[in-house]
């Protein structure tokens, strides 16, 4: 008998087996499929060059992941320099790449920002979807926009960059803009995280190889503990002992479980005990995001003749973020996308050449005519993966997190959870599924 089975072989689930394992706890991995990283996926291109197709980026505050990284010694890389190329109702306009100027938001000034857009984004969707509420605030709506910055963002350079940010995003002046009318042109217009996420302002950095190697260098201190391809069809808990019965009819016992898959596929395990129906409801009230994640490889990163860094954000079009991640050792340009919601969905029917194709006529109307065809693409459709069903990672609606989100991660008995989506803090990301993985691993612990 293991002192706790683990359901799944991403970051929450190895975090959660090199904790226990570490303190001296027997552990058994089980992961459905042939890999391990969850959403963490790395590919080859044609000359060997590593593209990551699932998660990728590496932010200031990410404290676990970053410890992680240094401590199996792997290098990050800085995002590119240069013009960031904003698309905006039709107009295509260059501004300066923050990462080079000379504030960098530190770790609180980046949480403060993230809260007010995360504000900011709720109320946009609180002014498009109840007219009723809109029309009862409207002279609380009216005041101006800087107005409503002040009070809802804290730092001085939390301010200045939002305040930035709306001018380039929107082409208004806080002062002058009602905040009514910000919101009502977020509703239309560029994503400001997806913009935050492109223009430099987080730091963000990737690691050389592909951050998937940090899962498989988890995964290979576990040894023959590790099963592969190895898919849960029950978890049966009764009294001290928890009994996981696998697809391919071999079962484990243990003394606790610990669950990391995506919420909204706990319904494809059967429990016993049930699961109570307000958890299952709230596991399907947060579905994972429909994404695409698309490269486009040219023989030369030619984008950056023109002083482009190869970062963009858009209003519109099927692929509307897009990065630069060319290896300069190889010399090709490399240029990965999104497509993402309704663009994911559409696109996702269609052939691979013509999502190349959809990607190629973006990057045109971005950069400029390529000066060659593109010599490779390469994408992952990941709603279309039955062991994710979805990413980045689950989508949460307005108010839904505050009122009843941490119920995800309760535990029941002697079942716990843990993953990016349980997450009580940097939810839906990486960190998120590091810290997560390590609570569920002292949960198991005060069990023992």
């Amino acid at each position: 008998m293991y002192d706790s089975i683990i359901i799944g072989a991403g970051l929450a689930g190895l975090t959660a087996a090199e904790e226990l394992a570490s303190a001296g706890h027997s552990v058994v991995v089980l992961e459905a499929r042939s890999r391990v990283g969850g959403r963490l996926e790395n590919a080859e291109l044609s000359n060997g060059q590593v593209i990551e197709l699932g998660g990728q980026w590496v932010s200031e505050g990410h404290e676990e992941l970053r410890s992680l990284i240094a401590s199996q010694g792997l290098e990050l890389v800085d995002s590119t320099e240069g013009d960031v190329v904003v698309k905006a109702r039709g107009r295509v306009s260059h501004v300066t790449n923050s990462s080079s100027s000379a504030h960098t938001l530190s770790p609180f000034e980046l949480s403060d920002l993230g809260q007010g857009l995360l504000r900011f984004r709720r109320l946009a969707d609180r002014v498009a979807n109840n007219k009723g509420w809109t029309t009862a605030n409207g002279t609380w709506l009216n005041q101006s926009l800087s107005q409503w910055v002040v009070s809802n963002v804290r730092t001085d350079a939390g301010r200045e960059y939002i305040t930035n940010l709306f001018r380039r995003a929107f082409g208004v002046f806080p002062d002058d803009t009602t905040l009514l009318d910000g919101l009502t042109k977020a509703n239309s217009g560029v994503d400001l995280e997806s913009l935050v996420a492109v223009n430099g302002g987080l730091k963000q950095q990737r690691v050389k190889g592909g951050v998937a190697q940090v899962a498989r260098n988890l995964a290979e201190r576990l040894g023959e503990d590790l099963k592969l391809s190895c898919p849960v069809r029950s978890i049966h808990a009764d009294g001290g002992t928890v009994t996981v019965a696998t697809s391919i009819g071999t079962e484990y016992q243990g003394r606790s479980v610990i669950v990391t898959v995506p919420p909204r596929l706990l319904k494809e395990i059967e429990f016993d005990p049930a699961l109570p129906a307000e958890r299952l409801e709230m596991a399907e009230k947060v579905p994972a995001g429909n994404v695409i994640k698309a490269y486009l490889v040219y023989d030369s990163p030619w984008w950056r003749t023109s002083g482009a860094s190869g970062q963009m954000g858009a209003d519109e079009g099927a692929v509307r973020v897009i990065f630069d991640t060319s290896d300069d050792e190889t010399g090709r340009g490399v240029l990965m996308g999104f497509f993402e919601g309704t663009e994911a969905s559409g696109y996702g029917k269609l052939s691979v050449s013509l999502r190349q194709r959809a990607f190629e006529e973006v990057v045109e109307s971005a950069f400029g005519e390529a000066p060659s065809s593109p010599i490779e693409y390469l994408d992952r459709d990941w709603l279309s993966e039955p062991y994710t069903g979805g990413c980045h990672g689950a989508h949460f609606a307005p108010s839904l997190w505050t009122a009843t989100g941490p119920i995800l991660a309760q535990p029941l008995g002697r079942v716990l959870f843990a993953g990016a989506e349980y997450a009580s803090s940097f939810n839906g990301y990486m960190e998120g599924a590091l810290r997560a993985g390590a609570r569920a691993a002292q949960e198991a612990v005060d069990l023992l």
